[in-house]
């Protein structure tokens, strides 16, 4: 059976010069995996060098009747990437980052519309939005209501500190102090792109706030978010 839908690439794998394997999160399937057969030579690679991670595409495929690999017929960008995203060392820092929570937090995600239209239009923004460094911290924050597990605003004088284990504020400081806990409900609720620097998480912050943030994704969405690496660079690029 043939069919089209969004999708969104978290990954591929070229075996030799013939034969590689995508997995997308799409709008229609969810999680999918594909295989192309084509020539992955300099020469006739052209139709598919594309296909880059996080790349957003329309595609048309064969489900097959075994197995648990479709056949990727066609893929077209859905969104054509601004000409200096690929240059830009910050962007492609938290773009790599984004790329390897989203790659391990989808596999189970069901069908979404909702969710994949999120994740597409905010990377989509992200590509033409001049940069902002808690962007990658905005946007994982509120894709937690799409995994069921939205931190609950409870705050007060005697409940300052958010915990991550409980998901929401305690009397004691365990994993965020006052501030970082005051800054993780204001991006659940801003919006991703903050119109002034005033409304930018302060730098001496920023790296408790992503350790607070995959502690909290590794307890509640998926415990192998605690093996990602990709943010050693990201705390090195956002200094």
């Amino acid at each position: 059976m043939i069919y089209e839908t969004d999708g969104i690439v978290l990954h591929k794998t070229v075996f030799a010069d013939n034969k590689a394997i995508f997995h997308l999160y799409t709008s229609g399937e969810g999680l999918r995996s594909y295989i192309v057969y084509t020539s992955f030579k300099k020469e006739k690679k052209s139709r598919w060098i594309a296909l880059q991670p996080l790349a957003v595409v329309h595609l048309k495929a064969e489900r097959r009747r075994s197995g648990t690999l479709d056949y990727l017929k066609s893929a077209e960008l859905a969104h054509v990437p601004c000409a200096t995203a690929a240059f830009d060392c910050l962007k492609a820092s938290v773009r790599m980052f984004l790329n390897e929570i989203l790659y391990k937090t989808l596999q189970a995600a069901p069908p979404d519309e909702a969710l994949f239209r999120f994740v597409e239009e905010s990377l989509q923004a992200f590509d033409t939005q001049r940069f902002t460094p808690d962007f990658h911290l905005r946007f994982l924050w509120r894709l937690t209501r799409f995994f069921g597990c939205v931190p609950l605003d409870n705050r007060s004088g005697e409940r300052p500190y958010f915990n991550v284990e409980t998901a929401q504020c305690a009397t004691v400081k365990t994993d965020a102090d006052a501030t970082v806990s005051a800054w993780i409900f204001r991006m659940m609720e801003e919006p991703l792109f903050p119109e002034t620097p005033e409304d930018t998480l302060p730098s001496a912050n920023r790296s408790t706030m992503l350790d607070c943030l995959l502690a909290y994704y590794a307890r509640h969405v998926d415990a192998s978010v605690a093996n990602v690496r990709s943010h050693l660079v990201l705390k090195e690029v956002l200094r």
